[in-house]
């Protein structure tokens, strides 16, 4: 009891309250910006903290974290653009309520459900840290390869009506991630290799300019077919109530634990990423509310359950990436790899150690992470009436608003190298007039943005896991996880073909 109260003296003070609101403004406008991502502000924030205590410093770099997570949903929502990945899930139920005149509506859920999945993941983090961190050691690379697989196998065979082309979007994705060099031997393995090795393309192609690309401008293009045609009109936001009713909240408990389990877990496993973990409880709530009898809302259809589930996934992984960061010193993403360093920067080494000899600031950094929550969701809801106004703009004036955003976040990946910034332009809109033309021809984006994120994990971890097993394949079916995701894989494959049969 000491230790708690002396970890909540570290943290209750102006200074840090201060820089906890700063923190969080600064993460909802990175995170509702394309482009601008948490590693960006936690990595600008950083030099501040070297000035002040660890508690408060930790604080600020978590708030700017929670801030850009949760703020990533403002543009999903209002626009159909994923201000980050952490969002890409939320963008078709999100969206579709704003279609609806429900953006209000979405924008609240969206920020409730942060703050639920936020503190539930917090309270997990708080308890069983330790536990959870040794679990996850449980995942070599053989374990990472078959989530990875699980994960792309399950949104492939959802995103669309026809299976192929969801596994021929997620084929492509994997290809195109493998663009570049080598992670093993850093050769060039493209064709033309000695005349493209002076070029950016060496580097492959970047996350962000790939999601402006896939979402934003290839809904630009999208939206200028149907201002041409007459057909395009900006929804009236309607200022409704913005929370979902209590009865609804307790009606969705399952998809609250769930996503929340999901969001930890794999936030708590290194390498994996809120990609996944957004996906994959979209995916159970879905298979929730289409269960016969249900009374919640089908999850695809624009209902606040679509936007619950991957909001409380993307911020219950940030309790979860903070375990293996506090109780092994293994990052678990970008961002918690410069939380790592704001740490050791201060002298402080995470481990055992830290949790027998300094509780109180282990303490002091679960109630930072509280009050960035808090602070998130306050900013976030104040923010309610004047994000909607967007949608106010008229359609004519809106579309290259949303096209010079697109660019500009694009560009601000690598502003300093113009070579490298105008090459990254470039993806994007290649990428965008592809995403266009796929969407005309009703083939599913997202399995493609999910394999480009996962394609590389795929690669290390197979050739990682067949290198440990001296050539040996059979390492992916002696593991009983590896074993038990081979069999999800299998089922998500087939069950789609099953049920269409049994229809039939």
């Amino acid at each position: 009891m000491t230790d708690i109260l002396s970890g909540l003296d570290l943290i209750m003070n102006a200074q840090t309250i201060f820089w906890v609101v700063v923190g969080s403004i600064l993460g909802i406008i990175l995170g509702a910006l394309p482009g601008l991502t948490a590693t960006m502000g936690v990595a600008l924030m950083l030099p501040i903290t070297f000035y002040l205590p660890t508690a408060t410093g930790m604080a600020l770099l978590i708030s700017v974290y929670t801030g850009a997570v949760s703020g990533a949903s403002i543009p999903a929502i209002l626009l159909g653009i994923p201000g980050n990945p952490n969002a890409l899930a939320t963008v078709e139920d999100g969206y579709k309520l704003a279609q609806k005149g429900l953006g209000s509506l979405a924008l609240g859920s969206a920020a409730l459900a942060s703050l639920i999945g936020g503190f539930l993941s917090l309270l997990i983090l708080s308890f069983f840290a330790p536990f959870l961190a040794q679990a996850t050691l449980a995942f070599g690379p053989a374990e990472k390869f078959m989530l990875a697989f699980l994960g792309m196998a399950v949104i492939a065979a959802v995103t669309s009506k026809d299976l192929s082309k969801g596994v021929m979007m997620a084929a492509l994705g994997v290809c195109l991630s493998l663009i570049g060099t080598d992670p093993f031997t850093n050769a060039p393995r493209m064709p033309f290799a000695d005349v493209l090795s002076s070029t950016p393309l060496q580097s492959g192609i970047k996350l962000i300019p790939a999601l402006i690309g896939l979402f934003g401008i290839s809904q630009v293009l999208y939206d200028l077919e149907r201002l041409k045609t007459g057909n395009l009109a900006m929804p009236q936001v309607k200022m409704v109530y913005p929370f979902p009713t209590m009865k609804k909240l307790c009606q969705m408990w399952r998809v609250i634990l769930e996503s929340t389990g999901i969001g930890t877990v794999i936030g708590a496993i290194p390498g994996t990423g809120a990609s996944i973990a957004v996906f994959l409880s979209h995916e159970r709530a879905k298979h929730i509310t289409n269960k016969p009898g249900s009374k919640l809302d089908k999850v695809g259809t624009g209902s606040v359950e679509g936007v619950f589930a991957p909001e409380i996934a993307n911020n219950a992984v940030t309790g979860g990436a903070l375990i293996p960061v506090l109780t092994l010193g293994i990052p678990g993403d970008a961002v918690t790899a410069v939380l790592l360093g704001a740490l050791l920067v201060k002298g402080i080494v995470p481990g055992h150690e830290l949790f027998v000899s300094n509780m109180p600031l282990v303490y002091s950094i679960f109630f930072g992470m509280g009050l960035s929550l808090i602070a998130m969701f306050v900013f976030q809801m104040a923010g309610i009436r004047l994000f909607p106004k967007v949608l106010g703009i008229p359609p004519s004036l809106l579309i290259p608003i949303v096209a010079m955003l697109s660019f500009v976040g694009t560009y601000a990946v690598d502003g300093q190298a113009p070579l490298t910034a105008t090459y990254n332009m470039g993806v994007a809109f290649a990428l965008g007039v592809f995403g266009y033309l796929m969407k005309k021809a009703d083939y599913p984006v997202s399995p493609l943005v999910l394999g480009l994120i996962l394609g590389q994990m795929l690669e290390e971890n197979l050739r990682l896991a067949v290198k440990l097993a001296q050539g040996s394949y059979l390492t992916f079916v002696q593991s009983p996880i590896a074993l038990t995701m081979l069999v999800g894989v299998t089922l998500a494959l087939l069950l789609p073909r099953l049920r269409k049969q049994k229809k039939a």
